[in-house]
């Protein structure tokens, strides 16, 4: 259900921010570039927020845990974590410029600014670290 959730509202949701946090750099002629060189990887890490969101699930599914707000940080938390995993492993080891340069063409593929989404995304991420450590320790 939160995966459902989550995956009919981050389009809309990122519609509605993107007109209140529009990207520091306008559409450039870099665009085409950029997009060939990191599509796939931003399609990929489409397909790894769904497969975090799923093991999340099935990693508290497992633990046998009660009602607890950690499960929700836990869902939110890895369908962040596992598409940024993924765009760390594909660009970093070519340098933290093709980081750089991957953000700046989500940033004009979306059309919103990382200044908003940077620290949703820490937040959040850090909430899903946060709450699988305690889940753990309840074991």
């Amino acid at each position: 259900m939160v995966i459902a959730a989550s995956a009919f509202l981050t389009p809309l949701l990122m519609r509605a921010f993107s007109r209140a946090f529009p990207p520091r750099r306008p559409q450039s002629e870099d665009y085409q570039l950029l997009r060939s060189r990191y599509n796939a990887i931003e399609l990929w890490s489409q397909l790894f927020a769904l497969i975090g969101g799923v093991a999340a699930v099935c990693f508290v599914i497992a633990l046998h845990r009660g009602n607890t707000p950690w499960l929700v940080g836990v869902i939110f938390g890895w369908l962040v974590l596992a598409p940024l995993l993924l765009v760390a492993v594909c660009t970093l080891p070519r340098g933290v410029s093709r980081w750089h340069e991957f953000w700046q063409f989500y940033e004009m593929r979306y059309q919103i600014s990382l200044r908003l989404l940077a620290p949703v995304y820490i937040l959040v991420g850090s909430l899903g670290v946060v709450s699988t450590a305690v889940l753990l320790s309840r074991q």
